[in-house]
């Protein structure tokens, strides 16, 4: 909880000043170094994954790293940290509808009920405690992109699912951070990233470091 609420606040100083796809790289390009150190030392070596697998895993590195953290760093430019942050509670309530809509889990009546609590919650949370705002034009890009993390999230929760059958957890982690990196790159390129990562400041580093090394 520690790590991960850092990460709100970490990313909201980074969107004052670094565009999002620029800080969403250096995020991953520090994670995927680190985890590559970690499969070293837990697997003894990094395997290359199974050819059915490369797709899922792409697809993986699409939504959780790619997809997932241009909403993150876009949202945090236009609305606050904890705002965000209670909006992101929605993952879990997510990946159960989708788990219900893909999967065909099956739930009890009482968890519907959850459901449905969870959902006019979000709706009071997203809205400010004002439902009718949204209808009102006050539903801004900040909420629309910290919604689209949560879209993100469920799919990659839902995909990893089926790879986590063929390979290790740490493995299936490490690829799907290395694609999504890779992605990032292609959208850093219009920023002129590599020449502009000079004049960040030291809480834009230190920022990105707290975010590659604990919260990633």
């Amino acid at each position: 909880m520690l790590f991960w609420g850092g990460t709100f606040i970490a990313g909201r100083i980074l969107a004052e000043s670094v565009p999002p796809a620029d800080a969403a790289f250096f995020r991953f390009a520090i994670a995927t170094l680190t985890l590559a150190v970690l499969v070293r030392i837990v697997d003894g070596k990094i395997t290359l994954p199974p050819k059915n697998q490369l797709l899922p895993l792409l697809l993986l590195g699409l939504t959780g790293v790619f997809g997932y953290n241009l909403c993150f760093f876009t949202g945090l430019k236009y609305i606050e940290a904890g705002r965000a942050s209670l909006i992101i509670a929605l993952n879990p309530l997510a990946i159960t509808i989708g788990a219900v809509v893909f999967f065909s889990e099956r739930l009890s009546v009482l968890q519907y009920c959850g459901l449905l609590i969870s959902l006019i919650g979000a709706w009071f949370v997203i809205s400010n405690g004002d439902p009718a705002v949204i209808f009102s034009g006050g539903f801004g890009l900040g909420e629309g992109a910290i919604l689209g993390c949560v879209i993100c999230w469920a799919a990659y929760s839902l995909i990893g699912r089926s790879v986590l059958k063929y390979i290790s957890p740490l493995t299936a982690v490490f690829y799907s951070s290395l694609f999504g990196c890779l992605l990032l790159f292609l959208a850093t390129l219009p920023n002129g990233t590599i020449i502009n990562c000079v004049s960040y400041s030291g809480a834009d580093w230190w920022s990105l470091l707290f975010l590659g090394f604990l919260g990633t």
